[in-house]
């Protein structure tokens, strides 16, 4: 499908604009229609402030009115890619892979672009295998007139050429350097899908090491003297999201390498994890879960209450029972150990 068949089953009516020029109330009203270029900066511009304010709907609308005058610009055509990521519907992470690509095609080197595309890979590919995983269990029935196992090693392969496609992509934006945290994020989850655990690690690894370097940047700019209320505000914003992906990663890493039955790597993860965010109430119900897979029940049972006491869910929440119901497996274990 076609950048231009998607902008029209995009477009909404067209509202129409002007700019009114009153020389007297009582007397006459005269207007003046914006031109093209006003027009376009118009909708640019609102389509950006309602991107930022998560009104997508409506960024969307004033995106499509630009592209109806300029239907190259670059700049809306990627924002409707990001926003059908956003917007997170099968259909919409489609469009969004469709207009990437298109922007590639035209030599777009934008990394958002680049980025955008990855990630749409990246979903694409996670939904055919959560369809192939479905055939195989038996819990999803077939197309008609094939074989449950023949459709779902179909679409495993189809998840994987998407994932492959996602690390290409992801890969050339690191030639340069290794800037993009989000190149890094992205491809330590695309590699745990694709099975590659070691280089899924490996990339963990990195995006720690960058973001420490990251934070020792912002918090130097923040000891600066005589800082602008939008400089401290940018730099503050920089380190917090800096701090969110190293604990996004810390819980990454600890996932995986308790999966991979490497448990002592994983609590040490938990550990930096809760130092870093002592009130985060999943940290301690991960580092309590995994104690006491490996035994050490008295520090599972500090963990479980610390949890409790953190978590604002009710009694009655599947999280919240599952906590007590481990508690007392703890309980348990310590009174047959004496």
């Amino acid at each position: 499908m076609t950048t231009a068949r998607l902008l029209a089953r995009l477009a909404a009516p067209a509202l129409a604009i002007a700019l009114g020029l009153c020389a007297c109330r009582h007397t006459y009203q005269k207007t003046i229609e914006p031109s093209k270029e006003q027009k376009l900066e118009l909708y640019t511009t609102t389509a950006t402030y309602l991107y930022e304010d998560d009104e997508l709907d409506r960024a969307q609308d004033q995106a499509v009115k630009a592209l109806e005058i300029d239907p190259e610009n670059m700049a809306m055509r990627r924002m409707i890619g990001w926003i059908r990521l956003r917007m997170g519907k099968h259909e919409d992470v489609i469009i969004a892979e469709r207009f990437f690509r298109d922007l590639v095609a035209d030599e777009d080197q934008n990394e958002n672009t680049k980025l955008g595309l990855a990630i749409a890979c990246e979903r694409l590919g996670k939904a055919y295998d959560d369809v192939a995983r479905a055939l195989a269990a038996g819990t999803r029935e077939p197309s008609p007139g094939l074989e449950p196992e023949a459709e779902a090693q179909a679409l495993t392969e189809k998840a994987r050429v998407y994932w492959k496609d996602a690390v290409t992509t992801l890969d050339g934006m690191l030639q340069n350097g290794e800037g993009s945290t989000n190149a890094m994020n992205a491809l330590q989850r695309v590699h745990a899908l694709l099975g590659e655990y070691d280089e899924s690690l490996s990339w963990s690894e990195r995006l720690l090491a960058r973001t420490d370097e990251e934070l020792v940047a912002w918090r130097r700019m923040l000891q600066e003297k005589d800082l602008t209320e939008s400089e401290e505000k940018l730099f503050r914003d920089n380190e917090r999201t800096a701090v969110s992906l190293q604990m996004d990663t810390h819980v990454f890493m600890a996932t995986l390498l308790y999966r991979l039955e490497r448990y002592d790597e994983a609590l040490s993860h938990l550990d930096s994890l809760i130092e870093s965010a002592p009130e985060m109430p999943q940290a301690y119900s991960m580092r309590g879960q995994l104690r006491t897979r490996v035994g050490e029940y008295t520090g599972a049972i500090e963990d479980i209450d610390r949890y409790l006491a953190l978590s604002d869910a009710p009694y009655e929440d599947p999280s919240v029972q599952r906590a007590f119901e481990l508690r007392a497996e703890c309980q348990e274990k310590l009174g047959s150990a004496r």
